[in-house]
């Protein structure tokens, strides 16, 4: 009597475990990436009243006569299973997608975490915010991976040197019905006559010298064959300008400019000379433009006193080779360009290195052309080179790189996210903050990056949500009352019996 009464105590102790589970697992519905728990029970000690006999010869063998003991719990499992995917907008929100756990440190000590809902701290370090543990990662530097597993840091405020400018592509059409120039292609009154508004472009585009001073290089091209067009870098690229109002009697007379600096020139086509109403003055008729230095404009006698000057200061090719800064293009009969063809720029800038640009011409129909249309098309674009910058913001791949992005527009790697791997995950030990820890039988950690060594890949913006099934926990919940209830009865049941024996003394 007394066995069945303990046997119902186990049952009513452990449907409580199992209670525990459930009621655990429902709290944490809404945890990130929380694992749901499992209670498996496991037969007693069972006690044998009498042993088992051999067959003898004349009659068959005698099974073992036990009572069981009651039940204790086998085990409680953590399942594993992936949790949902919910998007959140965060960078520093990651969801691993697989078997995978996040590193983090505490000092020497490694933890692993499902839970990716980082934040970056004061110093940059990404870390978990329910207990600041640092993610652990391989950090980047220049562009280069560096060694070993650290503390990702993020720079915020790095800056990223300036990087000159070395290519540029020249691509597009020349327009093969264009007209051959005529005159002298170096007198901008040439250039504007109407007989050569189509044998002749131009392009642009801003390049980076050693300092990260942004220039801006034009390129000219005129026809001068059938299928030859000549071409030159424009000294009279911009990178610097300034105003001059006259003031005096009519006519001003001779106007002084001032000395450029080193590297630059002033030229007359870039000496611009307008009235208070914004109407420009033509040269040579209105003023004459004199050498330096210092430069001079010598004013005709209709030219009033508060007139406007104009003047740029401009990069001065430095002496160049066959091919650098000038030369010509050749085409076939099929329009294709030569592509023999090397090309190059090459001017000095004032306290920084010479710009050398190699110009990308490219062969077949995806190059530069000369084909009949329109209008002209070619340009320059895809230039390498930047200023410096600022580390701005970041993303994450779904290999775990993360990338800056600066002030200037580039993009650098910063660090990359380390997963670790288990044998045994069910067999990690739970430390609370959703943290987990090595055990005796979970197995050591392999280290990799997702998608490389481990299986699973990460999403940003992304956090895994709590596995809990809420329709298989109330389930459960029913069946360990239900349990509970049935072992109650059984308790209740021994004690009548107890009381009916003891009722028989009277």
């Amino acid at each position: 009597m007394l066995r069945s009464l303990f046997a119902g105590v186990s049952g009513l102790r452990n449907s409580q475990v199992r209670m525990d589970v459930i009621g655990n697992n429902i709290a944490n519905v809404n945890t990130v990436a929380f694992k749901a728990g499992r209670v498996t029970f496991k037969e007693g000690f069972a006690q044998l009243l009498q042993g088992a006999s051999r067959p003898p010869g004349d009659q068959g063998g005698i099974n073992p006569i036990q009572i069981g003991l009651g039940m204790q719990v086998g085990s409680i499992d953590q399942i594993f299973n992936q949790g949902n995917i919910e998007t959140t907008g965060l960078n520093t929100d990651v969801a691993i997608q697989g078997d995978s756990f996040f590193v983090v440190r505490k000092g020497n000590q490694s933890f692993y975490t499902r839970a990716g809902n980082f934040q970056v701290d004061a110093i940059g370090q990404l870390v978990s915010p329910a207990n600041g543990f640092i993610v652990q990662g391989r950090m980047y530097e220049n562009g280069m991976q560096l060694d070993g597993i650290q503390d990702i840091k993020l720079p915020f405020g790095q800056r990223v040197s300036a990087r000159p400018t070395t290519e540029a592509t020249l691509a597009g059409n020349l327009n093969a019905s264009a007209t051959i120039f005529q005159g002298n292609f170096n007198d901008p009154l040439v250039r504007s006559d109407p007989i050569n508004e189509k044998a002749w472009t131009e392009t642009q585009i801003g390049v980076f010298d050693s300092q990260g001073t942004k220039h801006d290089v034009k390129l000219q091209m005129w026809k001068t064959g059938p299928n030859t067009w000549n071409w030159r870098i424009d000294p009279k690229a911009s990178a610097q300008t300034f105003e001059v109002e006259t003031n005096g009697s009519s006519p001003p007379g001779n106007i002084q400019l001032p000395v450029a600096p080193t590297g630059y020139e002033i030229l007359p086509a870039n000496v611009r000379v307008y009235s208070p109403t914004g109407v420009e003055y033509n040269s040579p008729a209105d003023f004459s433009f004199s050498a330096g230095p210092p430069p001079a404009l010598q004013f005709t006698s209709s030219m009033p006193s508060n007139a406007v000057i104009r003047v740029g200061y401009f990069m001065s090719p430095t002496t160049a080779t066959p091919s650098e800064n000038s030369g010509t293009f050749n085409f076939d009969q099929a329009g294709i360009l030569n592509t023999d063809v090397i090309a190059a720029l090459n001017f000095a800038v004032p306290g920084a290195n010479a710009v050398r640009i190699d110009l990308k011409l490219g062969g077949g129909v995806n190059g530069l052309t000369q084909f009949a249309s329109t209008a002209s098309t070619a340009v320059l674009r895809d230039q390498n080179g930047y200023t410096a910058g600022t580390l701005q913001d970041f993303s994450i791949d779904r290999l775990g790189l993360i990338t800056g992005f600066f002030t200037n527009g580039t993009t650098n790697p910063l660090a990359r996210i380390v997963l670790a791997d288990f044998n045994n995950p069910s067999g990690l030990l739970r430390i609370g903050d959703n943290m987990y820890q090595e055990s005796a039988n979970s197995g050591s950690g392999v280290l990799g990056f997702a998608l490389e060594g481990a299986q699973s890949q990460l999403t940003s913006g992304a956090l895994e949500m709590s596995n809990v099934d809420l329709a298989q926990e109330f389930a459960n919940m029913i069946v360990a009352q239900r349990g509970f209830q049935a072992n109650g009865k059984v308790v209740s049941t021994s004690d009548e019996l107890l009381q009916e024996l003891i009722n028989l003394k009277r």
